[in-house]
């Protein structure tokens, strides 16, 4: 019976070494016994990778009559990425996530083009985007803050436009109920 405890007791007293024992890949070394110590320990610290995109801004056009042309709309975006580089996957609210706007059983398609020239350098030229397809690398997003020290035009980091062809705007059905849709803009950082 004296023995069977003795293992037992041993048994626990190499667990616990084993449980206080550095584990295999950690570099911290002990200081040993002496008139000085000295020990050392790594560190690591993992920032996330995190995207926001926020200052969007829904896009409207009064009226529309033949001859006025084609329709550009566009609103400033803040981009955040905490790599400063992301990717952009726009879905349209159509059939099959399509770039249409709808008033009743009526559409009128649209193209959408993103624009991440960064603050204070954003126009209506940029890279053409698919339908529920992930873009090209873009970067000029905002690293320090994630609302783009709270956005505005001279803060915004990107460029959502949207273009309608003068043709399709005169094919299109007149309707007393505006033609309306959404569209959805995924950020992914890298």
């Amino acid at each position: 019976m004296f023995k069977f405890h003795n293992v037992r007791m041993y048994l626990l007293i190499l667990l616990l070494a084993e449980i206080n024992s550095p584990l295999p890949g950690h570099a911290a070394t002990q200081g040993t016994l002496g008139p000085t110590s000295t020990g050392s320990v790594n560190i690591s610290v993992t920032k996330v990778v995190e995207a926001q995109i926020t200052d969007i801004s829904d896009m409207t056009l009064p009226s529309w009559s033949i001859g006025d042309g084609d329709v550009t709309l566009y609103s400033n975006i803040c981009v955040y990425s905490s790599t400063g580089s992301y990717k952009v996957t726009a879905t349209g609210s159509g059939a099959g996530n399509a770039f249409t706007l709808s008033s009743g059983g009526n559409d009128i398609p649209y193209s959408v083009t993103w624009n991440s020239n960064g603050t204070g350098a954003l126009d209506n030229n940029g890279t053409p985007l698919g339908s529920n397809m992930q873009s090209t690398d873009f970067s000029n997003a905002a690293t320090t803050t994630a609302d783009c020290n709270h956005g505005g035009a001279g803060n915004d980091t990107a460029r959502v436009i949207i273009n309608i062809t003068d043709a399709d705007m005169t094919a299109a059905m007149a309707s007393s109920t505006p033609y309306s849709g959404t569209i959805t803009m995924l950020i992914t950082p890298f």
